[in-house]
């Protein structure tokens, strides 16, 4: 016969670690809008530093859009200096 014990649920959701689920539209939102993705970015940063929690997906948002900032102005320049505008 199973044992009928029950033990407490200890999974945690999304919502359960502060600036986890903002640090997932970060990262997506990195790659569609970088600007956005990257003010998210640090605000899930923000949030999960206070509340004492890693949050790498904040990190690697905050980098990827910086990255597609940073590449998007490179690309601007050379169009322009090449007479492309």
């Amino acid at each position: 016969m199973p044992s009928s014990a029950t033990y407490p649920d200890t999974r945690k959701s999304v919502h359960d670690i502060p600036g986890r689920a903002m640090g997932i539209w970060a990262f997506v939102l990195a790659f569609l809008i970088p600007l956005l993705g990257l003010v998210l970015g640090i605000v899930a940063y923000a949030t999960s530093r206070r509340a004492g929690v890693s949050n790498r997906l904040a990190v690697a948002g905050i980098v990827i859009s910086a990255v597609f900032m940073v590449g998007a102005v490179i690309a601007t320049i050379a169009v322009a200096a090449a007479g492309g505008f």
